[in-house]
């Protein structure tokens, strides 16, 4: 356990607050003069022995990588990229595994100026050169294995002149530049593109669940948004060894290694994807003191909690990020992992966790917490604009003014100017998340404003229905949409995944529809129960609801 903490009192921290102090931390003259790849590589890499990352693949190796190894091999790619006739402000993306090479080409990417993203695994081709295809990229880096299904995306995506392969066997196609081979004839030299805080760094698109994917364009400033969360929420400390979970293809993975790097914090990754007994092992064996993850994998270490009966742990701190967090896992987390789990949100707009609890902070389990110090948020009026009164629900918002706030939709002018109203006391950018703060400042969420059900005139958050849900003992997993009904306009419908061992009833379905009107109210709990295998989940493991309601829909339809 730590002594002290980075934010030892929120309120003093946020009056005397400076972004100039998160800038000061950099090298260069931030931000008029500011590259992120500068920040969290080369400058910690004067001290060889420094771990950058520990990297274990699918088949149980352990992969170091040091700072001055990333600096090296960053300049490298920096090289290949120029070689290859990349410029500044081109666009480079990336649809790989949790592999150093892909830390290493990110890196690079940013160090030539080039503007970097990339595209999850579990993207299909469609959903490859869609994005690729929007924002005319340039260059794509995959492997082989993942090469067949570039392959198909690239026949739609006309503006990609090259493929930087990682061959991980079987051999590369002959017109590809082949990662490892190109970055060891490259020189180790090289002077990272003089760009300023205003110039391009990053273009991530949206999940694209409620219409087409939007490419968000974040810049070279935007390191010190994300700099400033890993400090008090993250709470980064020497000696900490950091596992965030996220992929690459994700922004929260990316916020959460290069926010670290620029600290010259140790990250901890595996290759592979979410399982309990796998990651069981990893946190046995090595001494991982922070995990940040998603609210389904600490659910499904509670639903699988057996896998830790003799882990020894390190951990002293964990976060979360995607969805919001029952107080019920929170619970769980302080009995068997013997730390608090934090609640984070953010959106790839805010471009970081930008409301978070904090370490030092009361937790009121449930509540997404308070603002970063630097920013500010509150919960409006969507139609006027106006502050409302706590208790009252409104759509989160936020002031455009810190760093890590996005510049634009990438060629969406409207799109971008829609989401910002004027208030009475000046603009705020419109979440489109629905919440309320209590009497204290913290914010209460209660879903995404295309998710509230309404029925018999009341308005229903799914989020307080599903976590009360998700404390009952046959219950895994749990989502609620709203499925039409003649006289009371929606009733509520539950999907439920049953805890393991659990043989579905309709006694059972009595019971947790009890369990529910109980802890909650009458008009709030799910009238229809339907029991799944599992639930329907976007690319970065959210519960894709518009699924659900459109199943729920159909149900209607078929019955009338």
């Amino acid at each position: 356990m730590v002594s002290s903490h980075n934010l030892s009192d929120y309120e003093a921290e946020r009056e005397q607050f400076s972004w100039d102090d998160i800038y000061a931390e950099a090298d260069w003259d931030a931000p008029g003069e500011l590259n992120i790849a500068h920040e969290v590589a080369d400058r910690h890499a004067t001290e060889r022995e420094t771990v950058a990352l520990y990297q274990v693949g699918t088949d149980g190796e352990l992969t170091k990588l040091t700072f001055r190894e990333l600096a090296d091999r960053s300049s490298q790619f920096a090289n290949v990229l120029e070689g290859l006739g990349v410029e500044q402000g081109d666009r480079v993306f990336s649809y790989m595994p949790r592999i150093p090479e892909h830390y290493v080409a990110m890196v690079g990417t940013l160090k030539r100026g080039a503007v970097w993203g990339s595209v999850n695994e579990r993207f299909g081709p469609d959903g490859i050169s869609y994005r690729l295809d929007d924002c005319d990229a340039n260059v794509v880096v995959t492997t082989t294995d993942n090469r067949e299904t570039v392959a198909d995306a690239l026949a739609d995506a006309p503006t990609v002149e090259h493929v930087i392969t990682v061959d991980r066997g079987g051999g590369a196609p002959a017109d590809d530049v082949v990662f490892n081979t190109a970055l060891d004839g490259a020189s180790t030299a090289y002077d990272a593109a003089e760009t300023g805080g205003e110039d391009d760094a990053l273009l991530y698109y949206t999940s694209g669940t409620t219409g087409l994917a939007k490419g968000v364009r974040h810049k070279q400033r935007w390191v010190a948004g994300v700099a400033a969360t890993q400090r008090y929420a993250v709470d980064l400390q020497p000696g900490d060894l950091y596992w965030s979970t996220g992929d690459l293809g994700w922004l929260t993975g990316v916020i959460n290694t290069l926010g670290a790097w620029f600290w010259g914090a140790s990250l901890f990754t595996y290759e592979g994807e979410f399982d309990p007994e796998t990651w069981a092992a990893l946190l046995d064996e090595y001494p991982i003191t922070v995990l940040f993850s998603v609210p389904t994998a600490y659910r499904m270490l509670r639903e699988n909690e057996s896998v830790l009966a003799d882990v020894d742990l390190d951990l002293r701190h964990a976060l979360s990020i995607g969805e919001p967090l029952s107080a019920g896992v929170v619970d769980w987390g302080e009995d068997e992992l013997g730390v608090t789990i934090l609640d984070t949100y953010g959106q790839t707009e805010t471009g970081n966790m930008i409301i978070n609890n904090y370490p030092t902070m009361e937790l009121r389990p449930g509540s997404m917490g308070k603002p970063l110090p630097g920013i500010e948020a509150d919960i409006v009026d969507p139609e006027t604009g106006a502050v409302l009164e706590p208790g009252e629900t409104g759509e989160i918002a936020q002031r455009g003014d810190y760093p890590c706030f996005f510049d634009e939709y990438w060629n969406k002018p409207e799109k971008t100017a829609s989401c910002f109203v004027d208030g009475p006391d000046g603009e705020w950018y419109l979440s489109g998340d629905l919440a309320h703060k209590d009497e204290d400042g913290y914010f209460w969420f209660e879903g995404r404003a295309d998710d509230v059900i309404l029925s018999s005139g009341y308005r229903i958050g799914p989020f307080e229905v599903e976590s009360s849900l998700g404390e009952h003992e046959a219950v895994a997993e749990a989502a609620v949409v709203p499925k039409p009904h003649q006289e009371r306009g929606n009733i509520v419908k539950a999907y439920i995944v049953p805890s393991e061992g659990t043989t579905p009833t309709a006694d059972l379905e009595e019971d947790i529809k009890t369990h529910v009107r109980d802890e909650l109210s009458a008009h709030e709990y799910p009238r229809e129960i339907e029991f799944r295998e599992e639930l329907p989940k976007t690319v970065t493991g959210k519960i894709r609801r518009t699924e659900l309601q459109d199943d729920a829909a159909e149900e209607t339809e078929t019955s009338t």
